[in-house]
């Protein structure tokens, strides 16, 4: 190219011979002439020295158009087979420039959709995680579209369990005030159980949740983007025109700035197919929705964790604090919890004993302290309660007279029975029994007493008891709270 714009110059310009000008720039001079007589410059060919790939072309361009989305590494074990030596890699490159002549882009057909006859459904994962409760969390935007009017719900949420989506597309049925005919999905986990084909598995609950609204469930071809675009567009549309550039100080503010941002401007804007406003149509749609049921539907996560001996139970990795109370009623057994969007509440026999705000962090402890309030002495007022019984339960009729002597006697209970009870360690039991039974017959309502009648070995009961352990003295019954001052308050 260089040389032959060269020879032009000086042949035109500087009117040199071809002689001169093959002198001057070292070529032979049949060059000159040739530059000098043709108007273009020369191209260089260089002649293609064939592919090992050639004898094979007309077998592959037989199986892609069979079979436009046959395998690289299937071809290449059909034409090995007919004694290709080469790699995958020439056959990858061949592939690239001829597969797309057999796979036509794909043209759809419109959809004109009659009122309340179908919403399309789908989330969408955002970009950036917001603040909750001191803990940074990924957000997912659950969109619902009425495909005839386009009207749209938008409700964000910290996770997507089936209890999150079917929670959402209740939310969304109420904004709208009904029900639609139909709505399509994608195959989501939460919709979709198991789908082989045309053999379709739904999820159990969501089927019931599909069945108490009356609403037929069109989950979606897998990959096939285009039988819910309606969605796909508006997820789109969220992301750059909500999403983007907006800053919020927690989940509470995006909430707020969501529901600003449908009534004024998702919802009333000027759509692009319909030409209408969302809003405007939907007053004609309304009127065709079916109606909602008189009652939510449950979507609260029910569980039914243990109770630890540390009053708490765990709930998706996190610890929650219960009543000790409740706990103590529980502890080393199940009990029921409830799980929404917001609550993780605890509940009792069907009553609610706690409640905590839902931390979407993992491995947290979520503690009341006032749930521990009061342990500390019942803890004290249980096991007096506990020694009440055991010395009632050694001694009888015997023990019951002795324990109501010594309550008139002493306020030092505690210690006055354990002091009784230490001397089974020392004595045999019909001796200590013995030893009581004469201290009731001559009123000594003192530990300190046995213990002298057991030294002393005059611990034999009278033949004539004044006092026969065959008639019942009922023993008062405190509550346990009162404990702690009979026995010189909490040990």
């Amino acid at each position: 190219m260089e040389d032959w714009a060269e020879i032009r110059r000086l042949h035109e310009v500087e009117n040199l011979s071809k002689r001169a000008i093959a002198r001057r720039l070292g070529i032979h001079r049949n060059t000159v002439t040739r530059a000098i007589e043709s108007d273009k410059p020369p191209e260089y060919r260089r002649e293609s020295g064939g592919s090992i790939l050639d004898p094979y072309k007309p077998k592959i361009h037989a199986l892609l158009a069979k079979e436009p989305k046959l395998s690289g590494v299937r071809i290449l074990e059909i034409i090995r087979d007919e004694g290709y030596p080469g790699k995958i890699s020439i056959l990858r490159d061949l592939l690239r420039e001829i597969r797309p002549r057999y796979k036509p882009k794909q043209v759809y057909i419109r959809m004109e959709y009659h009122p309340a006859e179908y919403a399309q459904v789908d989330w969408g994962e955002m970009s950036d995680p917001v603040l909750w409760q001191g803990h940074w969390c990924q957000v997912n935007a659950f969109v619902m579209v009425l495909c005839y009017s386009r009207l749209m719900y938008l409700e964000f949420s910290l996770a997507t369990k089936l209890t999150d989506f079917l929670r959402c597309h209740q939310n969304a049925l109420r904004f709208i005030g009904g029900v639609p005919k139909s709505c399509v999905y994608d195959n989501l986990s939460s919709v979709v159980k198991r789908r082989r084909g045309t053999d379709i598995t739904l999820n159990e609950t969501f089927q019931q949740f599909a069945g108490y609204h009356c609403f037929q469930v069109h989950p979606c071809w897998p990959g096939a983007a285009n039988q819910k675009g309606a969605v796909e567009r508006p997820i789109d549309y969220i992301k750059g025109n909500f999403w983007a550039g907006r800053y919020f100080v927690d989940f509470a503010d995006l909430e707020r700035q969501c529901s600003d941002w449908l009534s004024e401007t998702a919802n009333v804007r000027l759509h692009r197919t319909t030409r209408q406003r969302p809003v405007d149509r939907f007053e004609e749609e309304k009127a065709h929705l079916l109606a909602l049921p008189k009652e939510p539907f449950d979507t609260d996560l029910v569980l039914y964790p243990k109770v630890s001996k540390d009053c708490v139970v765990r709930v998706h990795t996190n610890d929650y604090s219960v009543p000790w109370e409740a706990a103590q009623r529980h502890v080393g057994q199940t009990i029921e919890v409830r799980v929404d969007e917001r609550w993780v509440r605890i509940l009792s026999k069907s009553e609610e004993v706690a409640r905590h705000p839902r931390c979407y962090a993992r491995h947290q402890q979520i503690i009341d302290r006032a749930h521990y309030n009061g342990l500390w002495e019942s803890r004290a007022a249980v096991a007096f309660a506990a020694l009440e019984s055991g010395f009632l339960e050694a001694y009888g009729d015997v023990g019951r007279h002795f324990y109501t002597g010594l309550g008139r006697k002493t306020e030092r209970l505690k210690e006055s029975l354990q002091a009784i009870l230490r001397l089974e360690q020392r004595y045999a039991h019909e001796d200590v029994l013995a030893a009581l039974e004469v201290a009731v017959q001559h009123s000594y309502f003192d530990a300190a007493a046995v213990e002298y009648l057991l030294h002393s070995g005059k611990a034999v009961a009278a033949e004539t008891s004044v006092t026969p352990t065959s008639i019942h003295v009922p023993v008062e019954e405190r509550a346990l709270a009162t404990y702690d001052a009979l026995h010189g308050g909490p040990q």
